[in-house]
């Protein structure tokens, strides 16, 4: 996919998006918390804003969180590893086009990816 990021690569987008899902953390996961021992994809992870909060609420759990942008990805890794959390990994991905086998995961998060769809 060569779309540019709806977002950008600013410092201060990356900002405001870690600030954004902060604020909502509250009510977007409030209770969002995954059992020990699941299997979680993060679709969309962005600049890992809301894999920190993922990562904190279910630290049992264990997350894969891709994004289509290096860049962003590159954000997420060193935003997740900065706050010490290791139930993460990270990948490069279309959402559209995954490289992972039916039933390889136990959830699904997805938050704030709706326009990838309006640009199909």
């Amino acid at each position: 996919m060569n779309k540019k990021y709806v977002h950008g690569y600013e410092a201060r987008e990356s900002e405001r998006l870690v600030d954004q899902a902060t604020t909502l953390a509250d009510i977007l996961h409030s209770d969002t918390v995954y059992p020990a021992g699941s299997n979680v994809l993060e679709a969309g992870c962005g600049v890992g804003a809301q894999t920190i909060i993922l990562a904190r609420n279910s630290p049992n759990a264990k997350f894969t969180a891709i994004d289509v942008s290096k860049e962003s990805l590159r954000a997420a890794k060193e935003r997740v590893s900065s706050k010490g959390f290791m139930n993460v990994s990270f990948h490069q991905s279309d959402i559209f086009h995954m490289p992972y086998d039916d039933n390889s995961f136990d959830h699904l998060f997805l938050c704030f990816v709706w326009n990838i769809f309006r640009n199909r």
